[in-house]
């Protein structure tokens, strides 16, 4: 992967889980504490944003960086682990009780697919 892809891969993945959390970018930016611009420039790939910026962005989405920064290398995992992404990020906004039944019910899915 391409540095302009790479970088095109992170502003997509900034941007979905932001849209998740009905984010506009004005909003992610007042969260991160970047401009608005930045936060746009990330999302079309077009800044090699620094880490900081990063972790800041993952901070204002109640996400692990390594969540954001995680990026496959195959086309039809990138689509997975967006999703995942975005998921976890969902999970993560949960009240403990609700995450508890959530990883309850999601362990008794795997198992089950396991046996399959």
């Amino acid at each position: 992967m391409n540095s302009k892809d790479l970088l095109k891969s992170l502003g997509k993945k900034v941007m979905m889980v932001r849209k998740t959390r009905k984010l506009s970018q004005e909003k992610l930016a007042e969260m991160a504490g970047l401009h608005p611009t930045y936060i746009s420039n990330i999302e079309q790939g077009k800044v090699n944003a620094s880490i900081y910026s990063y972790y800041m962005i993952a901070k204002a989405l109640n996400i692990q960086i390594s969540d954001l920064i995680n990026i496959p290398s195959d086309k039809a995992d990138i689509k997975i682990e967006n999703e995942i992404a975005v998921m976890l990020s969902q999970l993560r906004n949960l009240g403990k009780k609700k995450q508890l039944i959530f990883l309850s019910a999601a362990k008794g899915l795997l198992s089950g697919i396991e046996k399959i």
